[in-house]
């Protein structure tokens, strides 16, 4: 996977998670952070959470979702690989939307399957990102559980 396929990929699977948590983001704001995001992959982390270019709204804070959804997500697609690798599988961007998003029938690669244990460590990656990114606990927790839940249950966990 070239840079550019990793970005879409990143896009791809970080998008649901977006447009379900964060409503106010839509799919031009979504785009436009995501360049910002991909300039500076670390920047969603360097601000005070309380303000800066990632919150915005006051009396109420709202932190804006796609920087961290997008760190969580390129995170959680490190985990899978690693474990991909570790087992002897070539993991490709098919087999990560599959993972991910749902798993079509008529597909080119061999299924990624994680077990019990591996879903526990990506949802505890997924959480730790979001809460570095200035997410509430709750939230961060929420956001863990629908990436898993996505994978295990093959697309929207609702």
């Amino acid at each position: 996977m070239g840079l550019e396929t990793d970005q879409d990929l990143l896009r791809d699977l970080a998008w649901p998670i977006v447009h379900t948590f964060s409503p106010g983001e839509d799919e031009e704001t979504f785009a436009l952070l995501a360049e910002a995001h991909f300039a500076d992959p670390t920047g969603y982390t360097t601000v005070d959470h309380r303000s800066g270019p990632l919150a915005f709204g006051l009396p109420e804070l709202m932190v804006l979702l796609t920087p961290v959804a997008l760190a969580a997500m390129t995170e959680a697609v490190r985990y899978v690989v690693g474990v991909g690798i570790r087992r002897g599988h070539r993991v490709t961007a098919d087999a990560l939307r599959r993972l991910f998003r749902g798993r079509p029938a008529e597909s080119k690669t061999e299924p990624l399957e994680l077990a019990p244990q591996e879903w526990t460590e990506l949802r505890r990656i997924v959480e730790q990102v979001a809460r570095r990114g200035g997410v509430e606990p709750e939230q961060a927790a929420l956001i863990a559980d629908a990436v898993v839940g996505r994978g295990v249950l093959g697309g929207d966990p609702r």
